[in-house]
């Protein structure tokens, strides 16, 4: 099933929030109790989602947390006029490398992209 973006329900954020998926770029509240995004890009059938987290004032970079397999994976990436460029990802190389794991991440984006009204034709893997 592809990727989708959705609104999450009070319930549904509450029991991310219980999850404590640290957020190591965002705001103090980020690192002590967890992210709590509102929406989500989620493969429902996979169980893998993309959620915004924090964007520097002081760069041009987004922080992203990526649950792939039930395991949090930190992402930070720049948006671009018609794409994506991912620069960095917290996982190791074994993760980084496997095809499907940045088939999904690269699906993921591209349906992020679509929040904006606008088709992000592709992604730019700067790492």
């Amino acid at each position: 099933m592809p990727f989708e973006n959705v609104r999450l329900t009070a319930e549904e954020r509450e029991r991310l929030k219980a999850m404590k998926i640290k957020n190591p770029y965002g705001s103090f509240l980020n690192i002590t109790e967890g992210i709590d995004p509102i929406d989500i890009t989620i493969d429902k059938s996979a169980g893998d989602w993309l959620a915004w987290c924090y964007t520097h004032h002081d760069a041009p970079f987004e922080e992203f947390t990526f649950m792939y397999g039930g395991v949090p994976v930190a992402v930070q990436a720049e948006r671009g006029v018609e794409l994506w460029k991912i620069t960095r990802v917290d996982t190791d190389e074994k993760t980084l490398s496997d095809d499907s794991f940045r088939t999904a991440l690269t699906e993921a984006f591209l349906t992020y992209g679509t929040r904006y009204g606008k088709y992000f034709g592709g992604i730019v893997w700067k790492i």
